[in-house]
């Protein structure tokens, strides 16, 4: 059966760093090589990871598992959830129904799930861990208007072709060209060309959109595309590094520790513990 967790349950030791307002803010560490089976939440809220390496799943996102830097999971959407290795932290910024209701309707980007890799998005929360640790007579002041600017950014990275209008839909059609060669040497001429735009105008739009550089969003392609493969667990390192568009292994080996947080051999290597746990 499904378990539904309680506000402020993350399955990990938690401290509550603020309340107020109908937001809770708190900071949760986690076991080593801690997994999390599918389970979902009452409330809204952001997972912002401050140390270690976290991964989420969902069925319906691309790629399966994937990392988090800072993640939104809506009410009742069912996900599972991975820490590898230890000194798992992370920041949680949950949002009451009662909030939600005082905002009359202006928080639909609480609805669907998300992962946002940098830009404003992570920008803001980085505030917010800072206000939360230095709190004073302004802190509740200053926290709502945070959260509300992270909202708007997080709003404003998202990219939807059928919200896209006019001038704007050719960042659909950018979206669709990387998601399909993401493991080619496309050049920022190219993509932009393949638009009709201009490379400035390409870089400067995509990161207002998105949240994140064309660069910083084709690796993070790659790097679900190698994770999918690691866990299938039959090709070779070498082979996965260049499917996915890396120049060598070495190269994929110092992106994927970048990002992951541990090499891809102990990525695989993970993998293959969890499932003889699970069968035990």
């Amino acid at each position: 059966m499904l378990r539904v967790l309680e506000p402020g349950d993350y399955f990990g030791a938690t401290a509550q760093l603020y309340g107020g307002d109908g937001i809770q803010i708190a900071e949760t560490h986690f076991a080593t090589d801690l997994i999390i089976p599918q389970h979902e939440h009452i409330n809204p809220f952001f997972c912002f990871v401050l140390e270690g390496c976290g991964t989420r799943t969902w069925a319906t996102r691309r790629g399966n598992e994937g990392p988090m830097q800072l993640t939104l999971f809506p009410a009742g959407v069912p996900h599972a959830n991975c820490w590898y290795g230890a000194d798992g932290r992370a920041l949680h910024v949950e949002f009451s129904s009662l909030w939600l209701q005082r905002l009359g309707g202006r928080t639909r980007i609480l609805d669907n799930p998300d992962d946002f890799a940098g830009g404003a998005p992570v920008s803001f929360m980085q505030r917010l861990v800072r206000e939360c640790r230095e709190q004073d007579s302004a802190t509740p002041l200053a926290i709502e208007g945070l959260i509300l600017e992270l909202l708007a950014a997080c709003e404003r990275s998202v990219g939807s072709p059928a919200t896209l209008v006019g001038s704007r839909r050719w960042l659909a059609r950018v979206e669709a060209l990387l998601l399909e060669r993401f493991n080619e040497a496309l050049t920022l001429d190219e993509i932009a060309a393949d638009s009709h735009v201009s490379a400035d105008h390409l870089a400067r739009e995509f990161r207002k959109h998105f949240g994140v550089t064309v660069g910083e969003y084709v690796r993070q392609l790659r790097i679900d595309s190698t994770c999918a493969q690691l866990a299938s667990g039959r090709k070779s390192l070498a082979a996965i590094a260049e499917e996915a568009g890396f120049a060598d292994q070495s190269h994929f080996t110092r992106v994927f520790r970048r990002k992951m947080g541990l090499t891809p051999g102990a990525y695989r290597a993970q993998l293959k513990e969890d499932r003889s746990c699970s069968r035990d």
